[in-house]
């Protein structure tokens, strides 16, 4: 079945983040990142396969094909589509879903952070040590763009991620249930001296230019990671990793 003409628009304005289709639906290319969608529950809209590869999903495509539409195309049409050098075997356009962050004991927050990279695997760091979700704050890339979302490895899936437009808002509505803890290398204590308590919002700001004033001011602590060579800073989401392991690991001798 080919293509309409519609989808494929719709699928280039996903690849170039314009238009409303961003709001609506976003990409998943590859099959870990479309498996974990599907074993989540969160069924694409549209599955693109490549017909050398239908064989290899033919259960996949036999257990949505009622509920999702399904199109076979060749290679070039898979190139065209596709946004990685080396085309997949399937893409996945899902909708997105109306999320909200449950109550956790961790919760991630990110402040002006642009590179999808280390957005996704943020997402995958959080989804890893158990957090609740994941809060993007106004001023970051789209957690929902296709660069993100490969980044995350499907963890996008495991917990919600969602987006905050109005910050003073939001900051207002958690300051009382969560302990707000920013990050940057101009914190006054060393992340492995704090003595955490629970629950616990974790803030990372972007690598350029750190924690935003409108959200500085809501922290209750800022702590670093100490930097013993010659490096200015680490990766925000080196970073991210480190401090929430450490949270984790405190969170357990507390129990």
């Amino acid at each position: 079945m080919a293509i309409p003409k519609a989808l494929k628009s719709r699928i280039n304005a996903l690849k170039l983040s314009i238009g409303d289709a961003q709001e609506r639906y976003f990409l998943a290319e590859g099959w870990n990142v479309v498996r974990e969608g599907l074993n989540s529950g969160w069924l694409p809209k549209w599955l693109i396969i490549s017909e050398e590869n239908v064989e290899r999903y033919t259960s996949t495509i036999s257990q949505v094909s009622n509920e999702v539409e399904i199109y076979i195309v060749d290679r070039k049409e898979m190139r065209d589509l596709s946004t990685l050098e080396t085309p997949p075997g399937i893409i996945g356009i899902f909708p997105r879903r109306e999320l909200s962050l449950p109550d956790s004991n961790i919760l991630v927050i990110v402040d002006g952070l642009q590179d999808p990279g280390n957005l996704g695997t943020i997402i995958r760091t959080a989804d890893a040590v158990g957090s609740g979700g994941v809060a993007v704050l106004k001023g970051s890339i789209d957690p929902y763009n296709h660069k993100v979302v490969r980044g995350s490895m499907g963890s996008i899936f495991h917990i919600p991620v969602i987006k905050i437009e109005d910050v003073e808002n939001f900051l207002n509505r958690i300051k009382d249930r969560y302990l707000i803890v920013g990050t940057s290398s101009y914190g006054e204590e060393l992340y492995y001296n704090f003595p955490w308590s629970f629950p616990v919002a974790l803030i990372f700001g972007s690598e350029a230019r750190g924690l935003s004033k409108e959200v500085e001011r809501f922290c209750n602590v800022i702590v670093k990671i100490p930097i013993f060579g010659r490096s200015e800073s680490l990766n925000v989401a080196v970073a991210c990793g480190i401090i929430l392991y450490e949270v984790v690991r405190k969170l357990s001798i507390n129990k």
